[in-house]
């Protein structure tokens, strides 16, 4: 084996772990074998019923990514989006979706703080259609969630007034304060694939915040 050979060989194995330990996103396609698609994108079978998605995200300086979910949910069922995760689902925020006796649950956790809260206005829908929001460059993560038809608002107390859905500032000193970042790149779902409609992201965030 020549010298010539030995340099490229040892400066792309450099290359493609600084890629993989800051998280910057490429615009290359991560997932390379037994592709499947989930609601439009691209997705590998990870352990028992978790798929990882395809995209990463730049967790960096400025990590504000957008994300659209929408599914069917019905009665019994149990949905989980992962997000700035690791390839193994470790280190970043879940959003864990259930329907029980009608009522929509929305359950996030991230770092051991969860807060679990009801959406009222898809009662009525089994299909659940949502815009996200994940802000991972504060010093505690910032979580906003819309309905998809709107409205589209992120001032204080939104999460009380139908401006949105939630705003994880409105619980900060209740809830959040000191929960910290998530530590990811990748973003994931776990149950039935088959529920997923429609997947987008990650995106830039809808908002500046």
């Amino acid at each position: 084996m020549n010298i010539h050979f030995i340099f490229i060989f040892l400066s792309a194995l450099t290359l493609s772990s600084c890629t993989e330990l800051t998280g910057e996103s490429t615009g290359a396609n991560v997932i390379e074998n037994n592709q499947e698609l989930i609601g439009g994108i691209e997705a590998v079978k990870a352990d028992g019923s978790k798929f990882l998605l395809n995209g990463t995200v730049d967790n960096g300086g400025n990590s504000g990514h957008g994300h659209r979910l929408k599914f069917n949910l019905p009665e019994g069922e149990t949905l989980t989006f992962y997000f700035f995760i690791t390839k193994g689902f470790e280190g970043g925020v879940e959003y864990t979706f259930t329907r029980s006796q009608g009522i929509v649950n929305l359950k996030m956790d991230i770092n051991g703080i969860t807060h679990d809260i009801d959406l009222d206005d898809f009662s009525d829908s089994e299909v659940i259609d949502l815009d996200l929001d994940i802000h991972n460059d504060h010093t505690d993560i910032h979580l906003l969630i819309w309905d998809k038809n709107g409205p589209h608002e992120f001032y204080e107390e939104c999460s009380y007034d139908g401006g949105c859905l939630y705003n994880s500032e409105d619980f900060a000193f209740d809830i959040w304060l000191g929960v910290g970042r998530a530590s990811g790149t990748f973003w994931g779902i776990q149950g039935n694939k088959s529920l997923i409609i429609k997947l987008e992201g990650p995106n830039p965030p809808l908002t500046d915040v």
